[in-house]
């Protein structure tokens, strides 16, 4: 299975623990959201690394590191946007009525299961530019040269 079918299965996972909790009587809850936890868990784990590793491929080896450190504070900016939005979405969800905390978990589990789904169409679509493409590549020889020295 390919990183987008890990994907897919992060957000079915999300999409399942949706059902779960607006269908499943009270008791069963939790150990069936505990399984949608740990599926969701381990499809991210198996998307993460693999993204990561082909995001890093096309940094120049000299530049490795800084752009470890940017791929790093774009996921930590991402996370805490996402994980704000998603809190917001069940604390609002679960002010109004009795059963609406089961409502605002399967409204953020639908939400989050809708950025893998809209993740899909772009992986699909980066998939098909060559690995060189985009690449800014410098002068002949320019890589060879210390910083001030000049040619």
């Amino acid at each position: 299975m390919d990183r987008r079918g890990y994907s897919l299965a992060f957000g079915l996972a999300l999409l399942g623990g949706a059902l779960a909790a607006v269908t499943l009587p009270l008791a069963a809850l939790p150990l069936v959201l505990a399984a949608v936890q740990v599926a969701s868990g381990a499809a991210a784990g198996l998307t993460v690394s693999p993204n990561q590793a082909r995001v890093l491929q096309h940094a120049p080896a000299e530049a490795a590191g800084v752009a470890g450190g940017i791929l790093q504070m774009i996921q930590r900016i991402a996370a805490a946007v996402c994980l704000s939005a998603v809190s917001g979405i069940c604390l609002r969800g679960s002010a109004d009525a009795e059963g609406a905390p089961r409502t605002a978990f399967a409204l953020a589990s639908v939400v989050c299961a809708g950025l893998p789904a809209a993740a899909l169409p772009v992986s699909a679509a980066l998939q098909r530019v060559p690995s060189g493409a985009g690449r800014v590549r410098g002068r002949a020889g320019a890589a060879d040269r210390t910083p001030g020295e000049e040619s």
